[in-house]
């Protein structure tokens, strides 16, 4: 408890954004204080300078605020997918797409990784989490022109979420500034779910994938 007290008092108020951004700041901020076990949302509230009710008309729980973080990390994953190339291959639009959902989660690695780890070991708040990707990765795998329809589309969103959780235990560890070592875990994951997922074999891309080849080697 004088652990989480202390955390509270130090915690940094945050005064920018709007004030549902503020709110979902403060938590993923004081998961990585505290731990996401013991995030409160009146300790929320305090680090994001709110009053208590304020902040839960923006955000009810720890839980919705979980849904607005995958909110985000969907936007900046899918808002540069303007329209297919014809010249990529969906495999090859998969990597890239993949990879900016990586560069997203790492502006703020720390909290991230608090986080997902906490939520691995609340089960509640995991289903949550496991419903909510359902959407991010069916909305993936449009983004990179592979079908989502009928069993074979969920097929291939289960092998996408497959390929992501592989890639993200990578990226757990990778410390290295160009994520060589999860390019090259989602380049092997992406190897293996071309079965599973029903992807047809593509040609390897130059430039960021080749990268991961080097990683790998």
């Amino acid at each position: 408890m004088a652990a989480k007290k202390s955390a509270k008092k130090s915690a940094p108020k945050a005064t920018g954004g709007s004030v549902k951004d503020r709110v979902i700041d403060a938590v993923a901020a004081e998961a990585a204080a505290v731990g996401w076990r013991h995030v409160s949302m009146d300790a929320v509230a305090a680090r994001a300078g709110l009053g208590l009710g304020e902040a839960l008309l923006e955000v009810p729980s720890k839980v919705h605020a979980l849904c607005a973080i995958i909110d985000r990390i969907d936007a900046r994953t899918l808002a540069p997918v303007k329209k297919l190339d014809p010249e990529d291959s969906p495999r090859d639009r998969l990597f890239e797409i993949l990879m900016r959902r990586f560069d997203a989660l790492n502006e703020r690695r720390e909290e991230a990784k608090a986080v997902m780890t906490g939520v691995a070991r609340d089960p509640a708040a995991a289903i949550v989490v496991g419903c909510r990707l359902q959407k991010s990765f069916a909305a993936i795998l449009g983004a990179a022109g592979v079908s989502t329809g009928g069993l074979m589309g969920l097929a291939r969103i289960q092998g996408l979420k497959a390929v992501a959780a592989f890639a993200l235990r990578a990226w757990m560890n990778d410390d290295s500034a160009d994520l060589a070592k999860t390019m090259a875990a989602l380049d092997r994951a992406l190897d293996r779910a071309e079965k599973l997922a029903g992807l047809a074999k593509f040609p390897r891309e130059r430039g960021r994938r080749a990268k991961s080849d080097e990683a790998a080697a």
